[in-house]
């Protein structure tokens, strides 16, 4: 079979797949390739490409509105160049320096090439050492003026410096994937394969496949829809407990610590997303905080000082709230002061335990032998 080269640019290395089978986006579906009958315009690579990229399938329409906010922007990169199969009407791949690995796996099994393998295996090139062919293209318009071939697309926030992420997969190997962030969401995409131009064909669900083979005319503008997964964002709180003075008559021999033990219950659309308790713990008068993460984003997170000691009365509100924000960590700041009495007693153990009957945070005391108080 003799291979027809059509504007190969001089001193780049290619490596030729062939033949190929049916492709779709990431998977790989068998068909037999047409032949040239002259029924079918036969794929011209004269011709320019184009493709329209969604950041999620517009028909999920709760999910689309969210996610507009999310300023998503695409990458291209082109990882091979389209060669006409002789005799067929339909092309192969050549796959271009750096993405000469993609190759090899499709080789191992071209019957039913391994599409997220070769994805990964081109997002690892290309995000450590590829150059993009078309970078921070808006989601929803025409990406155009493209060479036959085939692209990786890498769909990201505009403006996250650091949107590379791993996520793992069912059989437990971790994937690259990218994100970008709306106000209460992240949305994680997987790095994808599209083969310009393309056929579609019909599935038997009525959904439509993009692919190299089967009939039907050229399409030489493509769209496509990404299939991100949806995940709450998660922001923290601080709580800053200041103790003004410290009653070192009754700590004076063993200097056991004044605690102080807060509640915390975060709301989010009336439903309870995250309860939990932290204690602080002072030895002398100053200031200390305690940060509480895994709160979602847009939570209203209700602060109670549950325990203040024997010898230490609150100066500020016994409960406060803050709603839990993007960027910054919120915080809640509560001072105690010495209240001039000297209780004994000694030190004590805190057991806590969530009662769920009451639906809140209990504690006991279960105090010492020793003659010091707090």
């Amino acid at each position: 079979m003799e291979i027809k080269w059509r504007g190969r640019p001089e001193g780049i290395k290619k490596r030729l797949i062939c033949p190929l089978l049916a492709f779709s986006l990431v998977l790989g579906l068998v068909a037999v390739m047409p032949g040239l009958n002259g029924k079918a315009e036969a794929v011209d690579f004269d011709k320019k490409c184009s493709v329209t990229v969604a950041p999620v399938d517009p028909k999920n329409t709760e999910l689309a509105s969210d996610i507009a906010n999310a300023d998503v922007v695409v990458d291209l990169y082109k990882v091979a160049d389209a060669v006409l199969v002789e005799g067929y009407d339909t092309y192969t791949y050549q796959f271009l320096d750096g993405y000469e690995k993609l190759g090899d796996i499709y080789k191992e099994n071209a019957d039913n090439a391994d599409w997220r393998q070769m994805a990964q295996s081109a997002a690892g090139y290309a995000l450590d050492n590829g150059k993009a062919v078309k970078s921070e293209m808006p989601v929803g318009s025409a990406i155009d003026n493209l060479d036959c071939g085939l692209y990786l697309l890498i769909a990201r926030g505009r403006g996250i410096a650091d949107y590379r992420t791993t996520v793992k997969q069912e059989d437990g190997k971790e994937n690259i994937a990218t994100v970008a962030h709306s106000e209460r969401f992240v949305y994680t995409y997987l790095p994808e394969l599209i083969s310009l131009p393309g056929r579609q064909a019909q599935n038997a669900d009525g959904s439509v496949t993009n692919t190299t083979a089967g009939n039907g005319e050229w399409q030489y503008a493509m769209s496509v829809n990404l299939k991100p997964e949806q995940d709450p964002r998660y922001g923290a709180i601080e709580i800053v407990k200041t103790l003004q003075s410290y009653n070192y008559n009754a700590n004076a021999e063993n200097r056991n610590p004044a605690e102080f033990v807060f509640q915390i219950e975060a709301e989010l659309n009336g439903e309870k997303v995250r309860s939990t308790t932290v204690s602080l713990s002072f030895t002398e008068a100053g200031q200390k905080s305690a940060i509480v993460d895994q709160i979602p984003i847009g939570a209203v997170v209700t602060v109670t000082e549950v325990y203040s000691g024997s010898s230490y009365e609150l100066i500020t509100d016994r409960e406060q709230t803050a709603t839990v924000e993007a960027e910054d960590i919120v915080s809640v700041a509560f001072t105690n002061d010495y209240n001039e009495t000297n209780h004994g007693g000694g030190s004590a153990t805190n057991h806590f335990e969530y009662d769920e009957a009451g639906g809140q945070w209990g504690w006991t005391r279960v105090p010492d032998n020793s003659t010091s108080g707090e």
